[in-house]
């Protein structure tokens, strides 16, 4: 595809840029990962302290009922030489249109508020 349209790595990064930018600042998680990338982490801003109860955390922002997927990062704890903190995934495609990507963003934002302390 990118073959045959050359401007849609333009396009994607705009995207990525536009989620970045309204992800930021959300109370209780950061952002992990470069602002032209489709792919990154929203992590706790603060942990727990227990891993466990940080999974847990991040797991309690569901959006489903909400028609947005939330993807929990999963590490093989015991092959993982650095394990990383828990993580929730966040990919943006080019087919998605801003609007989906703004309702995207202000349901995580939405949520995260509620779940969060």
């Amino acid at each position: 595809a990118a073959i045959e349209n050359p401007g849609i790595f333009a396009v994607l990064t705009e995207k990525c840029r536009q989620i970045h930018k309204v992800l930021q600042g959300i109370s209780g998680l950061k952002k992990v990962g470069e602002s032209f990338s489709p792919a990154f982490h929203l992590q706790l801003e603060e942990s727990t302290g227990s891993r466990e109860q940080d999974v847990r955390l991040l797991q309690g922002i569901q959006c489903m009922n909400k028609n947005i997927a939330r993807t929990m990062v999963c590490y093989l704890k015991k092959e993982e030489k650095c394990l990383p903190p828990p993580s929730i995934r966040v990919v943006v495609t080019v087919e998605q249109t801003e609007e989906e990507l703004e309702r995207a963003a202000s349901t995580i934002k939405e949520v995260a508020q509620v779940v969060l302390p």
